[in-house]
C-alpha cells in the first residue's frame, strides 16, 4: 500500500482518540500535511486543488478571503497560479503577516517539510486566532511560486505596494518540521522581532540567514521580516523522500505555538505611538539624528539600506542624496525621518586607488585575471557583505573606514550587511591610523533585483525542472546560494540561544 495512505489511515485513527493539548495539535498538522502532500502542488500543472483547500480552511475560521492568480512561465507557455490571503481585520492601524509558500518543487517531490509543513502551521495559527480580538489586521497568506523565483511573494508587494509601510512585520514560515531545533533568522535592522518570540528551548535566534526564501522579498523592499526554519538541511528537500513519515510533528506543534505567541504580540497596539526621530546632513555631509527612545535605527541612503549605524557614523559625499532614517521600538512601531540633502564640494573624497594595496583586503573581489576572463561581478542578491580582512585585533590604533558609492562608514564592522539598490556599486575599504591611510582596497560590482531573470518550469514530458537564464560564469554569490553563503565566508552569522 502506498505509505502516504498509510500515513492517512493512522492520521484518522489516532483523531478519534482523545489526546492531550500539544498531541491534538500534531494530530491536526498531520492531517492538513497528510492532505497537501496529496495534492499536485507545481504551478503549471493543476495546483488549483490545494489553493482551493488552503482557501476553504481560512474562510471556514472566519477569515475574509482572496485569490490573486499571477502567471509562471513554463515550456507549455505561460499558466496560471494563485496566491491564497486571509484577513483578519484589527481595530487599529498595522498589518501584521503570516506566510507560508504552498507549491512544491516538483511532480515527484511531496514536500512535506518543504512546504506542506509551513502551510499546516499557518492554518493552525489562524484556527487559534480565529475568535480572538486583535489591534492590528493578520493576513495569512499562502504563495505560490516560491520554488521559481519567489515569484509569488514579489507579485504580491508588488500588487499591494500602497500597503508596505502599514506591515509591522512579516513571519514567514519555511520547512518547520523535521530536526530537532527551529531558526528564528532576520537581519540586524531587524532584531527587535527575535524579543517577540515566546521563550522555548526548541528555538534559536540567528542574526544572517540560512535559507533563501519569501522573507527575502520583503527585505528587498526594506520591510521588516523574520524566516522561522527547521535544523534539517537539504538531505530530504527537493526529493521524492520529503514525505509526512519523517517529519517531526512535536516541532510542528512548537513552531506552532511560537508563530501563535508571536502574532498576538506584534498585534498587540497598546502603545501605538512611535519613536520620535530628529536630526539633520550637516554641511560636510555627516548624518546626525536623536530618537526619543531606546529603538533599533538604520538608515537608508539613494535606496540602499545601510543597516545599523550610529549617529555620525555615515558622512555623505558631495552631490544631492536621500536620506531616511527608521526607528523600530519594541512594539514595531516605526519612526521615519526623510530628508534630501545636497552637500557642496568639500575637496573631501573617498581614499582612492593612489594608495598602495595592502594592510587590508576585500576577500571576495575579483582577481585582475578573474575580472579580464569573466567580467563585472554580479550579485544575484541584494544582501551584501562589507566583509575585509585585516587590520586585525591586535592593531588597537586602527580602524576600518568603508565607503559605499563614496559614502564612509566610518568604524566599519567586518562583515556588516547593506541592503543594496539595483545598480552599478564601488566599494572601498581603507586603514586608517593616527589620521593617515595605512592600507586600501576597492572593487566595483553590479547588484540585480532578486531574480531578475525569471525561472520557469519544464513539464512536458519530463519530470518538473528549473531552468535559469545564463549566469555569470563566476558570480560573486550565484542566485541558487543562500545569504548565508556570504554571510558564513566572512564569519558574519551571530547566534544566541534565549
Amino acid at each position: 500500500m502506498n505509505p502516504k495512505r498509510i500515513f492517512g489511515i493512522c492520521v484518522l485513527f489516532v483523531a478519534l482518540l482523545p489526546l492531550p493539548a500539544c498531541a491534538g495539535d500534531a494530530g491536526t498538522l498531520a492531517g492538513t500535511i497528510g492532505v497537501l502532500t496529496d495534492y499536485q502542488r507545481v504551478p503549471g500543472l493543476d495546483d488549483g486543488a490545494a489553493a482551493d483547500y488552503i482557501a476553504g480552511r481560512l474562510e471556514e475560521y472566519g477569515y475574509t478571503v482572496h485569490e490573486e492568480p499571477f502567471f509562471v512561465e513554463t515550456d507549455a507557455g505561460p499558466a496560471t497560479t494563485r496566491n491564497v490571503v486571509g484577513i483578519k481585520d484589527g481595530s487599529a492601524s498595522g498589518i501584521v503577516i503570516v506566510c507560508a509558500h504552498y507549491d512544491a518543487y516538483g511532480p515527484d517531490c511531496p514536500g512535506a517539510d518543504d512546504n506542506a509543513a509551513g502551510v499546516a502551521v499557518m492554518l493552525e495559527v489562524a484556527r487559534a486566532l480565529r475568535s480572538e480580538p486583535l489591534d492590528r489586521s493578520v493576513c495569512f497568506i499562502a504563495f505560490s511560486g516560491e520554488e521559481v523565483g519567489l515569484q509569488g511573494s514579489a507579485d504580491w508587494l508588488d500588487r499591494h505596494a500602497d500597503l508596505a509601510g502599514d506591515i509591522i512585520a512579516a513571519v514567514n514560515l519555511d520547512c518547520v518540521a523535521r530536526g530537532d531545533e527551529l531558526r528564528v533568522e532576520t537581519l540586524p535592522q531587524y532584531h527587535w522581532i527575535l524579543d517577540t518570540v515566546p521563550e522555548s528551548p526548541a528555538i534559536n535566534h540567528l542574526i544572517g540567514s540560512s535559507l533563501g526564501g519569501d522573507h527575502w522579498r520583503f527585505w528587498e523592499h526594506h520591510i521588516p521580516a523574520a524566516l522561522i526554519t527547521d535544523n534539517s538541511g537539504y538531505t530530504l528537500r527537493h526529493t521524492r523522500n520529503d514525505t509526512p513519515e519523517t517529519l517531526n510533528l512535536s516541532l510542528a506543534a512548537s513552531c506552532t505555538e511560537a508563530v501563535t505567541g508571536m502574532v498576538r504580540t506584534l498585534a498587540a497596539a497598546d502603545d501605538t505611538t512611535p519613536p520620535a526621530v530628529e536630526g539633520s546632513v550637516e554641511e560636510d555631509g555627516t548624518i546626525r539624528y536623536t530618537v526619543s527612545e531606546p529603538a533599533v535605527t538604520h538608515l537608508i541612503i539613494d535606496g540602499t539600506d545601510f543597516g545599523v549605524l550610529a549617529s555620525g557614523q555615515v558622512i555623505l559625499p558631495p552631490g544631492p542624496h536621500t536620506v531616511r532614517v527608521i526607528a523600530y521600538d519594541a512594539a514595531g512601531n516605526r519612526g521615519v525621518l526623510d530628508q534630501e540633502a545636497d552637500v557642496p564640494g568639500t575637496g573631501r573624497d573617498t581614499p582612492g586607488s593612489d594608495h598602495q594595496p595592502g594592510g587590508i583586503s576585500i576577500p571576495w573581489k575579483r582577481t585582475e585575471e578573474d575580472r579580464e576572463k569573466y567580467g563585472m561581478q554580479q550579485y544575484g542578491i541584494p544582501f551584501v557583505s562589507l566583509s575585509y580582512d585585516g587590520p586585525g585585533e591586535e592593531e588597537i590604533r586602527t580602524r576600518a573606514d568603508g565607503y559605499v558609492d563614496g559614502i564612509r562608514i566610518s568604524g566599519l564592522e567586518g562583515g556588516h550587511t547593506i541592503i543594496h539598490a539595483p545598480g552599478l556599486h564601488r566599494y572601498e575599504v581603507a586603514a586608517v591610523a593616527g589620521g593617515d591611510v595605512v592600507g586600501h582596497d576597492e572593487t566595483t560590482y553590479l547588484v540585480r533585483r532578486l531574480y531578475d531573470d525569471p525561472m520557469r518550469y519544464y513539464i512536458q514530458n519530463s519530470a518538473v525542472r528549473e531552468a535559469q537564464a545564463p549566469e555569470d560564469p563566476l558570480p560573486l554569490v550565484p542566485v541558487a546560494c543562500t545569504v548565508a553563503a556570504s554571510l558564513l565566508a566572512v564569519g558574519y552569522l551571530i547566534s544566541r540561544r534565549r
